[in-house]
């Protein structure tokens, strides 16, 4: 698997956790009391998770380095067809992600 797959594969798995989060709360809401309050509660939820959610494709650690890859690894992760590298390591998006050994 290339470093550019592994961006993707990070990418698709927070949409796939969005969708679900925003399928939970869209049931959630519909069973809830009609009250103002709990909308506005609901509706500032919603938007947090889910800017929480795009800011983290800008904070994808590099699979070499372990540093974020900001909005490299984001435009990389969203399909920019583009020859990008590490902006902290040098290396580049298509080749395959290094091993990294766990310390003991």
């Amino acid at each position: 698997m290339t470093i550019r797959q592994y961006l993707r594969r990070r990418s698709e798995r927070y949409a796939t956790l969005a969708f679900a989060f925003l399928l939970v709360v869209g049931v959630v809401a519909g069973y809830a009391p009609r009250i103002l309050a709990i909308r506005i509660v609901f509706a500032v939820l919603v938007g947090v998770v889910l800017a929480a959610a795009f800011w983290s494709l800008f904070e994808i650690p590099c699979p070499n380095c372990g540093k974020s890859m900001g909005s490299i690894g984001f435009w990389v992760s969203v399909g920019r067809k583009s020859a990008e590298r590490c902006p902290h390591c040098d290396i580049s998006v298509d080749i395959a992600v290094p091993n990294r050994e766990t310390k003991k």
